[in-house]
């Protein structure tokens, strides 16, 4: 059978070239595992509507697969409904009503329409207008599959992805000024202009008058922490003590706090709301839990002091308690950030556990993880909830990872 194309495997080609082309072959397979396509046409030459209806076609030599939410009658032709949670209408819907359409379509089922609908706003698409860039797309991929695997290029959806070490060997190996941490173009661009062109030029440069001399010694101390594979000091920092790890875990579609979780003397301790109606008895509870504790609450990022303002600034009455917790947050993120370079260009925190041989048990990331807390509510499959719980956790123990590494560093 041919290579089955979905719509979110366009997303991923055009997010990251380079990651769809590792994951071809987990791309590849998953058309044999959907049985629904006959039950669908029948449907639809009967005339009903189809929620979670699947068509395929072949294009180019591949296989494309469309699964919107919805297909309805609309006279002699069709509507297709794809649901979303976006406040904004995005660029990107104009992509997927072309395909949803277009499979559609080719399969003898003609589409007027394509209505994105969202809690926010509901909107006509006609999926003509961007079937000439759908077919570029479809084309580009058709060629990926004929080269070797596209260079990297460092974008923010990396922070979560497995491939991020590689990646950076091979930036490095190619002295590729893109593998420096925090490094736009606008700075790139002057040190190209000043004869900076890769890693070992900036390594052995004394600075340039457009970047101030602390600036330029940070990007250099970077550059020899990739070259040399291994952490640089970029300012002495002191040692850190014990304390709690917190990570919180948001559901995007429903948009409350479902999971807090503590890790505290190495025992975690999750608070789980099983919707939005549990979410202050449970966030009481942790505020609670966390008064009982000493040391400073780290977590990775400005996440989790961000969602209790919000939290807070709803429930006036956990203010004083919250406000009393939030002063000892510290922010494992930004000391790493501001006092170690390490051979990698992105901090995140699958990243930096990663390089420290700290492994998730899942291959979960926020979102997809908020995606299973979903399936769970409507399956009550434990194997989902357990996933995302063994994720959070996990992420509370690479948060300790990166603690212990700081103070490792320090005392060397």
């Amino acid at each position: 059978m041919n290579e089955s194309l979905w719509f979110d495997d366009l997303e991923q080609f055009l997010i990251c070239p380079r990651r769809y082309y590792l994951e071809r072959e987990e791309i590849t397979s998953r058309w044999e595992k959907t049985v629904f396509e006959q039950e669908t046409k029948d449907m639809m030459r009967a005339g009903f509507s189809v929620e979670k209806p699947v068509i395929a076609v072949e294009l180019f030599g591949k296989t494309l697969v469309s699964d919107p939410q919805l297909v309805v009658p609309d006279g002699d032709r069709w509507k297709i409904v794809l649901k979303k949670s976006a406040k904004h209408f995005k660029n990107k819907y104009y992509l997927e009503a072309a395909f949803h359409g277009y499979v559609f379509s080719s399969a003898g089922f003609i589409v007027s329409q394509v209505i994105i609908d969202t809690p926010y706003f509901v909107k006509e698409v006609d999926w003509r207008d961007c079937l000439t860039r759908l077919f570029s797309v479809i084309e580009s991929i058709v060629q990926l599959r004929m080269n070797d695997p596209p260079d990297p290029k460092p974008i923010s959806q990396c922070k979560n992805c497995q491939y991020v070490l590689n990646c950076t060997e091979i930036l490095v190996q190619k002295k590729d000024l893109l593998a420096i941490h925090g490094l736009n173009e606008k700075t790139r661009m002057k040190l190209v202009e000043n004869n900076i062109g890769n890693l070992l030029d900036l390594a052995h440069s004394e600075g340039i008058k457009d970047i101030s001399k602390e600036s330029f010694e940070k990007m250099k101390k970077k550059a020899i922490s990739l070259l040399d594979k291994r952490e640089v000091i970029l300012s002495k920092y002191e040692e850190l003590s014990n304390g709690v790890f917190l990570d919180i875990e948001s559901h995007t579609l429903r948009e409350f706090d479902y999971l807090f979780g503590v890790l505290v003397d190495d025992k975690y301790v999750p608070f789980l709301s099983e919707n939005e109606n549990e979410e202050y008895r449970v966030f009481t509870s942790l505020l609670e839990f966390l008064d009982q504790t000493d040391g400073p609450i780290y977590h990775y990022c400005p996440y989790e002091p961000s969602r209790f303002s919000s939290l807070l600034q709803e429930w006036k009455d956990l203010k004083p308690l919250g406000e009393k917790i939030k002063k000892r947050f510290v922010d494992l993120y930004q000391i790493l950030t501001k006092h170690v370079a390490l051979p990698l260009f992105t901090y995140s925190l699958k990243s930096v556990a990663r390089f420290y041989g700290f492994n998730w048990r899942t291959k979960l990331d926020g979102l997809k993880a908020s995606r299973y807390f979903q399936l769970w509510l409507n399956t009550h499959d434990d194997s989902y909830l357990k996933a995302v719980v063994d994720y959070n956790e996990d992420d509370t123990r690479a948060t300790k990872v990166v603690l212990e590494k700081l103070n490792t560093l320090r005392n060397h």
